[in-house]
């Protein structure tokens, strides 16, 4: 099957397919690739570009692949084996293919066992993880710094704005 062109696939590692069976709130198998303990969905063609952004915030754990590149559905039937092969959940109602509410269930489920989602950073529309980010004090007058006018942004980002470094910590403010 050529992803991209009919469906695209979204790849996360193993636990979170055994997560999601777990979780129960998805009726649509998934495909468990044992080699790489990976477990992958099927998606309609550019239902993860509907909603962007609670895909990019789990992009650290979850790949969408949208590219034209191929990738080996095995047959419905086969559900057990070495080889790639379909995992169907309980209350199973007969569909293959997921629909873009998936990232919830996903989000929910790599919180559980990976790690927590990315923030929007709030200076550029990128992902910001936890460990990446710095605050940054944001004026909202020119005049005087207001308590509590933090925000948490990418390194690059305050120094692209002109923000610098606080004396003293890894924590940034405007420039005067």
């Amino acid at each position: 099957m050529r992803i991209g062109k009919f469906l695209d696939v979204v790849e996360a590692p193993g636990i979170i397919g055994t997560a999601m069976l777990a979780l129960g709130t998805t009726p649509v198998p998934h495909i468990v690739t044992p080699d790489d303990h990976t477990a992958h969905w099927l998606l309609p063609r550019d239902a993860a570009n509907r909603r962007p952004w609670p895909w990019a915030r789990i992009s650290r754990y979850v790949k969408v692949r949208t590219s034209v590149t191929e990738f080996g559905v095995p047959g419905t039937d086969l559900t057990d084996g070495p080889g790639p092969h379909w995992v169907y959940p309980d209350g199973w109602d007969g569909g293959h293919v997921a629909d873009e509410w998936l990232v919830e269930d996903l989000a929910v489920c790599t919180l559980g066992h990976l790690g927590p989602p990315a923030q929007r950073c709030e200076l550029c529309p990128n992902p910001l993880w936890p460990e990446d980010g710095v605050r940054v004090v944001r004026s909202r007058s020119p005049l005087r710094t207001l308590p509590g006018n933090t925000i948490r942004v990418h390194p690059h980002c305050a120094r692209r704005r002109g923000l610098k470094p606080r004396p003293g910590g890894a924590q940034l403010r405007a420039a005067r």
